[in-house]
């Protein structure tokens, strides 16, 4: 069972009626393998020499050029504690243009599909994480997403769909659709409002210290720390509740004053 944080009275007032997740390295294990990088890049090149009468870079010189040059800027901009979030087509049509490929917006658009699929083609989730959610489902609580991604909003809601993972959720929020992300205060607003929830009767649970739980707490919701894919630790901030799985959360819901 989670570990419930000393100090919680100040939290428990409120009955939890709500959960929100964050997605990566919280229900899954967020990761974009080289093999299906590479199958998505050799349908980009493919998709690239169709309309530009050019020669196109080999394929890992594109993927070190285009899907690299990209993370970097994506990388550079958490560095920087950036809170506004980055566009992934322009990020890709820059990153194209760069190599000499001044590309149109439909085939932007089409490369913003196929670069999705390295992701959507490297993600599983557990079958364990899959009965958690039906169980908080079962006992009453609502639940949704929160999520800072790059990734394409409606993209994400499709493969949420065929993990089995949207049918459970009351709403989605990205930050590549509302434009800013964990932890600053609106996307967590938004995503009470989607949910119906008050802040004070809902918790969070995510992977990072400051971006989940202190972002969550900061706007009155408690927070859960997830130890299942990433291990952070820091004196500064104080989670609610410590789970190593997130098959532990429904008996750390009860700990906080959830269903009974």
């Amino acid at each position: 069972m989670g570990r419930v944080a000393s100090g919680l009275v100040r939290a428990a007032a409120a009955p939890v009626r709500a959960v929100l997740f964050d997605f990566g390295h919280t229900l899954v294990d967020f990761q974009r393998t080289q093999e299906a990088l590479h199958a998505a890049y050799q349908q980009i090149r493919d998709r690239i020499e169709a309309v530009a009468f050019m020669e196109v870079p080999e394929l890992l010189d594109l993927v070190e050029r285009v899907a690299g040059g990209v993370d970097r800027l994506v990388e550079q901009s958490y560095r920087e504690g950036r809170l506004e979030e980055i566009d992934q087509a322009v990020l890709l049509k820059e990153a194209l243009a760069g190599i000499g490929f001044d590309l149109p917006d439909d085939v932007i658009d089409h490369i913003v599909i196929l670069d999705h699929s390295a992701y959507s083609n490297s993600i599983t989730v557990e079958p364990e994480v899959l009965s958690t959610l039906q169980t908080l489902k079962s006992e009453g609580y609502r639940m949704g997403l929160v999520s800072n991604l790059t990734l394409r909003a409606d993209l994400m809601r499709a493969d949420l769909q065929r993990w089995g993972l949207m049918d459970l959720l009351d709403a989605t929020v990205f930050s590549s659709e509302v434009g800013v992300r964990k932890p600053d205060p609106r996307i967590f607003r938004e995503a009470l409002r989607r949910v119906g929830t008050e802040p004070a009767e809902t918790v969070f649970v995510g992977d990072r210290l400051y971006d989940d739980v202190s972002g969550a707490q900061a706007v009155g919701m408690r927070g859960v720390l997830t130890r299942q894919f990433r291990q952070e630790d820091d004196p500064k901030f104080s989670p609610d509740a410590v789970i190593e799985h997130v098959k532990e959360l429904p008996g750390a819901l009860r700990g906080l004053g959830g269903v009974r």
